[in-house]
């Protein structure tokens, strides 16, 4: 995920306004390192994602519930994202949407957002979200290049889905809490509570997510953010700041 620069939201907002969108207000810039994984026998490890992917081939939908995450104070600015997708992990597309809980100027904010790749990510105005909200959001081709992008807070019973153009391979779908690019660089993860993630499905069945497939945030040599084994059911797991 990577955050608006200022001299873009103007214009940004400007074509997101007919969608009930605003560009994020954050500074920020594509980084074609953003999603690079050092794959590993027994986990994954990556400076800036946590969680879970499944690659392959053929991927046209994934599904996911989880609890927006509150933050804790932090002496500097610290960012996480929590959600889900399809491609990013082996190639440089990316087509997903989730929430945000950052801690910035001595505060908390929440929010939820989409964005596809090398484009900036934006900002569902219409789904205010707080912590502890539970979010079921998707991505979804619907033919051809139209993809179908959905997000509902089902605490408040708000939601927000939009059509949009997607021409990316397909080739893993992703469960994930990132730390994203903020001003052109890797952000520092913020201190999050546990996040769990439930009713996974991808291409419309069970993941069957497996342990080995686990993506464990590291930076400097630190475990910031690690997931949990799967569920018993392969289909949602916790996770947690370590760091």
């Amino acid at each position: 995920m990577s955050r608006t620069p200022h001299r873009l939201l103007a214009i940004a907002a400007g074509a997101a306004a007919a969608l009930g969108v605003v560009a994020s207000p954050a500074v920020a810039s594509v980084n074609s390192a953003d999603h690079l994984i050092s794959h590993q026998q027994n986990a994954s490890y990556s400076s800036n994602w946590s969680g879970y992917a499944k690659t392959g081939s053929g991927f046209t939908s994934a599904t996911a519930t989880w609890n927006v995450p509150s933050v804790s104070a932090s002496s500097s600015a610290t960012y996480s994202s929590a959600w889900v997708g399809i491609d990013g992990d082996g190639n440089s597309d990316l087509i997903q949407t989730g929430t945000e809980s950052d801690y910035v100027n001595g505060r908390a904010e929440y929010s939820a957002w989409w964005e596809i790749l090398p484009d900036y990510s934006v900002t569902i105005s219409s789904v205010p979200v707080k912590a502890g909200d539970s979010i079921t959001a998707s991505v979804a081709k619907s033919s051809g290049s139209s993809w179908v992008i959905s997000l509902k807070d089902n605490t408040t019973g708000k939601s927000w889905s939009s059509t949009k153009t997607y021409s990316g391979p397909g080739q893993s779908a992703e469960y994930v809490v990132e730390a994203p690019t903020v001003g052109g660089s890797q952000s520092s993860v913020a201190h999050f509570s546990p996040v769990t993630f439930s009713g996974l499905t991808v291409n419309g069945g069970n993941p069957g997510l497996v342990s080995s497939q686990k993506i464990i945030l590291r930076q400097n040599g630190v475990n910031y953010a690690t997931p949990s084994d799967p569920n018993s059911s392969g289909n949602g797991f916790t996770d947690s700041y370590t760091g």
